[in-house]
């Protein structure tokens, strides 16, 4: 299923919804993007496995190129777009295909995961001078993972496919933990209490915890339901 924006494109399938994005995306696109990224928290989208940010090149056609956001990203539209990116309860996958602007820099930073084109180039603060290619940011840790152009599609179904096998309620409980554990805690003690927390109040309460116990003794691949 495809359906058209008037700035974005938004390909739903296989349990995914994949936002193709221009590497140097206008206020419009912005302002599309926080639209979508809000109509996610629906219980529609409870059965969405993955959020792909597919930073295209295909898709600057669909910038206006007199209103492309050139500000650095204190602009109020890109701290809003990067605030909703990070608000998607789902696995969110940045795939970068081509040198970024530095507000697109910013909307990458807020996804989960990151799948690089190895010679994309990335500016990792706010000195131009301090951009890097995909396998230098690989290298010192700053993305997932990086990938030949002409295998980036092959990387990302990969990573997608992995997402796809797992149950959706899980995933946001896993998404949801990892969130608690790197949030600021008086010690290391209580965030381990807090996300063990979690772990028995609300994930141990699905139906696919419990499906995923019965399917390990039973030796057999598990039904997920997603809820």
């Amino acid at each position: 299923m495809q359906q058209s924006y008037r700035a974005l494109r938004i390909i739903a399938e296989a349990q995914t919804i994949r936002i193709v994005l221009a590497p140097e995306p206008d206020e419009l696109m912005l302002n599309e993007l926080c639209v979508l990224c809000d109509s996610l928290h629906t219980e529609s989208s409870s059965g969405i496995k993955a959020v792909v940010l597919d930073f295209n090149p295909t898709a600057a056609q669909l910038v206006a190129h007199d209103s492309q956001v050139t500000t650095e990203h204190t602009s109020t539209i890109v701290r809003r777009a990067w605030t909703t990116i990070r608000a998607i309860k789902q696995p969110v996958l940045a795939v970068v295909r081509a040198t970024l602007s530095q507000p697109a820099c910013l909307l990458m930073k807020a996804a989960d995961l990151t799948l690089v084109a190895e010679n994309a180039g990335l500016m990792i603060s706010d000195e131009e001078e301090d951009m890097l290619t995909g396998s230098q940011a690989l290298r010192l840790g700053y993305i997932t993972w990086s990938a030949s152009a002409h295998d980036i599609n092959k990387q990302m179904e990969r990573v997608l496919d992995l997402l796809q096998t797992k149950s959706a309620i899980a995933l946001l409980h896993t998404k949801a933990s990892v969130r608690l554990a790197h949030a600021n805690h008086a010690t290391s003690l209580v965030a381990l209490e807090q996300v063990n927390g979690l772990y028995l109040t609300q994930l141990m309460q699905t139906h696919d915890a419990q499906e995923g116990l019965q399917a390990f003794l039973e030796k057999r691949k598990p039904n997920w339901k997603n809820i």
